[in-house]
């Protein structure tokens, strides 16, 4: 994934092979453009598209004692750029010199007043000191591991792998919650010794020390003045402006439309002076109920709609590997359209407005009356632990892992949340929540989006814009339960967009609660009867599903291509997960899945893929993507 990559050596160290070992392993593209830069005391890299900051990179202040490398974009900086132009800087046209003269002025707190999503790297070469920041809720991933005073740091775990003197080793918490949650927690990688950059971080490294510190943190308000009419008003000005700042005439911009209230958001966000300059794209098997509701939003608010049809999805079984290997095991191959859909996208759009889990943030996706009530630790830790278990396999890890390897692990996703819970500082059990939500699920989720879609075009997220966001924290947990102020945001912004259907429940966006929940109830229960047929009828009567995407559920039931693959792996005597897994209820899920007995999709595509990442990083694989 275009990034940064980087080295600190212990002493001074010439390192040039390796700097560009780490080059080569996160330049995935041949589109991909490189910079470098190497002094005594740091190497640095640059991967990028060419699209945010094109300007060759490092950029060094008048006298070259300090020269900064950034990845991504950051916002409302020009009025202050014009300051530091009247004071002693001759030239502040880019980003980066912005940043690299707010370093200078205001020393490593010049991160605070920025706006966006990036990772800088400033050398200060008088000092021998290397800053390392990013924004504050690390969507775009540094990855660092620190050894006997040696710092290595990559936006991919597998340029620090490049590395002779690392020793590979698995990380067997991460392994236990990739299982139990469905994802890491934290700043968990699968390789003990190497860490995700948490959000909000000014690391110093200089000769012998390493420091860190935090500068902001997602503290939601605990009492409340403002009215709910206000709070709207307030939400969506901050939100227009959010939009609006992130489409300028300089690219090609496009939304990923879905039937969902996030994406819809964007779009009636859009003033209708640039609606000529952004394009809606929505992808899928055709017929899909999201691109349904998709080309009507389109319609609606007068913008281009572009469709990327699923015609075969044998094809994405060649993406599958492509996809562990890019998010270093972390994303399962169950997503591995997104290379063939983002290649397809970047010959038409060079930046995407994307709302990724903006309705968990903003719409208490994970707020009930019962988190609300939570009157203690344990009470709240417990509930905690039932929704990241329900969205992972929580509750068949003690089949599913072999007993001796079970054994190690079995009290490691508890501790491991238990853990990520006590770095959360809210008093009310909702607030507390969300903040868990947004430090955890939230940021490990467009971890892995940014590394999948950004090896093809840039990406932004009004959503996360600190001035809208900090509007979102003054939300009391009950307007934000069941997408009550999320359905009068949404009202007062795009009134023309609330009425049409919305994908999760195929009705009116602006339907009553009670209407949506009888929805997803009654679709449950249309899955249950399409799998009911499919069994009784021995394989000969098959529903498709309309959901968008891919739906691994059918996949790996009904596609005799899909189903090859996952058996060759899965039965292979050669795994090297043999020591992991129960081996006889592997072969029983993958029975009952293709029968129609049950659906284990999840767990065969999570198996399959902590397979393939053993083969790719810890085997003798030559693999690159």
């Amino acid at each position: 994934m275009p990034g940064l990559v980087g080295i600190v050596p212990k002493r001074y160290d010439p390192e040039g092979q390796l700097l560009e070992r780490m080059i080569k392993a996160v330049a995935h593209r041949g589109f991909h453009r490189i910079d470098r830069y190497s002094s005594r005391f740091f190497h640095v890299g640059r991967v990028h598209l060419g699209i945010f900051n094109p300007e060759p990179q490092p950029i060094f202040n008048e006298d070259h004692s300090v020269c900064i490398f950034m990845d991504g974009k950051i916002y409302d900086y020009e009025e202050k750029m014009n300051i530091l132009k009247l004071e002693r800087h001759k030239v502040v046209d880019f980003e980066p010199e912005h940043c690299l003269h707010s370093y200078e002025e205001l020393g490593k707190n010049f991160v605070t007043k920025l706006n966006g999503c990036f990772v800088i790297v400033i050398g200060d070469l008088e000092r021998k000191r290397l800053l390392i920041a990013n924004d504050r809720y690390g969507f775009r991933p540094l990855y660092c591991s620190y050894n006997d005073s040696r710092l290595l740091f990559s936006s991919e775990i597998k340029a620090i792998l490049q590395d002779d003197q690392f020793k590979r080793e698995i990380n067997n918490e991460a392994v236990a919650n990739f299982f139990a949650f469905g994802q890491l927690l934290g700043d968990q990688t699968f390789f003990k010794g190497v860490k995700v950059l948490p959000p909000a971080s000014i690391l110093i490294c200089e000769p012998g020390k390493l420091s860190m510190e935090q500068y902001w943190n997602c503290e939601y308000a605990e009492n409340h003045t403002i009215s709910e009419v206000d709070l709207v008003d307030q939400l969506v000005r901050a939100f227009r402006k959010a939009v609006s700042k992130r489409i300028s005439a300089d690219n090609r911009y496009g939304v990923p439309l879905s039937g969902g209230l996030d994406s819809r958001s964007i779009v009636g966000a859009i003033d209708a002076s640039r609606r000529g300059i952004v394009a809606a794209y929505t992808y899928g098997p055709p017929g899909n109920n999201e691109e349904k509701v998709a080309k009507v939003v389109a319609e609606r608010a007068g913008i281009n709609h572009k469709v990327i049809h699923f015609v075969n999805p044998e094809l994405f079984v060649s993406y599958a590997k492509d996809v562990v290997y890019l998010t270093d095991g972390m994303d399962y191959i169950t997503v591995s359209y997104i290379p063939y859909v983002y290649d397809k996208i970047r010959r038409y759009m060079d930046v995407v407005l994307i709302s990724p889990m903006g309705s968990y943030v903003f719409g208490g996706d994970f707020l009930d009356s019962q988190t609300l009530k939570a009157k203690s630790e344990g009470e709240l830790l417990a509930i905690l632990y039932k929704k990241m278990t329900q969205r992972g396999m929580g509750g068949i890890m003690a089949k599913l892992f072999a007993k001796e390897y079970y054994g190690k692990i079995r009290d490691m996703p508890m501790d491991s949340l238990k853990k990520c819970l006590k770095k959360t500082s809210a008093k009310h059990p909702g607030n507390r929540t969300d903040q868990f939500l947004v430090q955890n699920v939230v940021r490990r989720f467009n971890i892995l989006g940014h590394v999948l879609r950004r090896n093809y075009v840039e990406d932004t997220l009004p959503f996360y814009d600190n001035d809208f966001f900090d509007i979102v924290l003054k939300t009391p947990p009950e307007l934000r339960m069941n997408h009550r102020i999320y359905m009068r945001f949404l009202r007062m912004l795009s009134p023309e967009l609330v009425t049409i259907r919305y994908q999760r429940t195929m009705l009116p966006a602006c339907a009553p609660l009670v209407l949506w929940k009888l929805a997803v109830l009654l679709q449950t229960g249309e899955v249950l009867v399409k799998r009911m047929i499919w069994r009784l009828s021995r394989g000969k009567i098959y529903l498709p599903s309309k959901r968008s995407y891919l739906d691994p559920d059918e996949l790996f039931r009904i596609n005799e291509k899909w189903k090859r693959y996952v058996k060759r792996i899965l039965i292979d005597e050669n795994r090297l997960s043999k020591a992991y897994f129960n081996e006889d209820y592997l072969r029983t899920i993958i029975q009952e899945h293709e029968s129609g007995k049950a659906d284990h999709s999840q767990t065969i595509g999570y198996v399959v893929t902590f397979e393939l990442f053993l083969r790719l990083f810890l085997g003798h694989s030559d693999y690159r993507a």
